[in-house]
């Protein structure tokens, strides 16, 4: 049976929206895999599709009957879900836990027959785990307690089976086993929407992947299509990989790795077929984005600092700002912000002392008239070879305030190249915000 969800919205607090306007179908016999950030709205679909939410607008059709038009119990013979694994207080036995499969077929107070017992072994069986039925489900493997949700999902005898992240906190093996019984059921006629954080599970099970950014649809298709280094950094925000084989002359997506930042020295940018070298080059067809990150201290300005020096002794034009630390002894007391252009330089923060109030974070205060300085001349920048902007963070980020002209100067493409300084806890946003930058350590040798 086929399941179409057409233009579905749904918000738990009015003006706060989940989801917003999602529509895919679903043929009988596929495997659809819902990928996507933690929050990002994947539960609560799989619970709109099961009819345990009403979505604010738009619906989900059965067989091309609303969803709304069937009873409860009808919705349940035809639809299953298998919630994230949570293992009950009481210890039912195996046999025990699929055969409340069988409660939609039940009338009030009925107990389960001979032919419920029967149809319990049978899809048992059918997962390999008949010879558990005794067993207390509280005390087989985890993968053994995910093929006994699959089982009770048989004995529930639906179409449409919805599974809420069903590998998670399983080894390698037990993944293997649990994915390869989908995909056998699958083949029998069972559809499968699965809610999950595995790219490569959905590269080698799925049949149709939906990302989901924020709850937006971003891409719908087949996963070759639609699972690609530029989706996924922009869904996940991470530098990811993907890895082919090439099959008869055609690429294949084998698997996803992610990037970590890599690690390049400054002075390399005159070196060719180094990564900077590379990124100028390409930087003179179309804009190049580099974020520079490293935790606090890790020497960031002082990176970008020397990377400016090599590209004005090279005749570049640099522009952006910097913003060097003001220490007292081996104490950090300020942050300064320095126009890389003409070397003028004012006190950008000093130390929080007393209560957040006006331009500040948990541990400076910023100087307002400094920070408009700093936005100045930025704005004023028309194009650069190298843009160099230190640093985007929460102020810019969460709050849309501190340097958003830099931002702007971004989005602009007012360079050919810009490094952005970023610190590690903020790199999956900026890689939202600019999916295609390259991501570089900012610790020097």
């Amino acid at each position: 049976m086929d399941l179409e969800a057409s233009h579905l919205s749904f918000a738990y607090v009015p003006g706060k929206t989940i989801l917003h306007d999602i529509s895919f179908k679903i043929k009988s016999s596929e495997t659809l895999y819902i990928l996507g950030r933690n929050g990002g709205g994947k539960t609560t679909l799989l619970s709109c599709l099961a009819g345990l939410l009403n979505p604010d607008t738009g619906d989900v059709h059965l067989g091309g009957k609303s969803l709304a038009e069937y009873s409860t119990s009808e919705r349940a013979q035809i639809i299953g879900l298998i919630p994230q694994m949570r293992v009950p207080i009481f210890a039912f036995t195996v046999k025990e836990m699929v055969l409340m499969g069988r409660a939609p077929y039940l009338g009030w107070m009925g107990s389960p027959s001979q032919s419920d017992q029967e149809i319990a072994e049978r899809s048992l069986e059918q997962v390999g785990l008949y010879e558990l039925s005794n067993s207390a489900f509280t005390e087989i493997s985890g993968g053994e307690q995910q093929l006994v949700l699959i089982a009770r999902g048989l004995a529930q005898n639906c179409q449409i089976l919805l599974m809420d992240e069903p590998t998670t906190h399983l080894d390698l093996s037990n993944q293997h086993q649990v994915l390869e019984i989908v995909r056998q059921l699958s083949k029998q006629g069972l559809s499968f929407i699965i809610a999950s954080h595995a790219p490569n599970d959905a590269l080698s099970y799925a049949d149709q992947v939906l990302l989901l950014n924020g709850g937006w649809v971003t891409a719908m298709g087949p996963p070759q299509e639609t699972i690609t280094e530029n989706s996924l950094s922009l869904i996940y925000g991470i530098d990811t990989e993907v890895i082919y084989n090439s099959i008869n002359g055609a690429r294949k997506a084998k698997a996803v790795v992610t990037r970590r930042p890599v690690r390049v020295s400054p002075e390399s940018l005159t070196t060719p077929g180094n990564l900077l070298y590379d990124a100028f080059a390409l930087g003179q067809e179309s804009p190049q984005v580099i974020l520079v990150t490293g935790l606090r201290g890790a020497g960031k300005t002082s990176w970008c600092s020397k990377l400016a020096k090599v590209a004005q002794d090279q005749g570049m034009n640099v522009s952006g700002i910097l913003s060097p630390g003001i220490f007292k002894g081996k104490n950090k007391i300020g942050i300064a912000v320095k126009n890389i252009a003409t070397g003028e330089q004012h006190q950008l923060a000093e130390l929080r002392i007393g209560e957040l109030e006006g331009l500040s974070t948990p541990r400076w205060k910023f100087n307002p008239e400094s920070m408009s300085w700093a936005n100045r001349i930025l704005q004023e920048i028309n194009t650069s070879d190298l843009l160099i902007i230190d640093e985007i963070g929460p102020l810019e980020f969460l709050r849309g305030e501190g340097l958003t002209a830099g931002i702007k100067c971004i989005d602009q493409n007012k360079f050919k190249v810009a490094c952005v300084v970023v610190r590690t806890s903020f790199v999956p946003t900026a890689l939202q915000r600019w999916p295609h930058a390259i991501v570089v350590s900012g610790y020097l040798e």
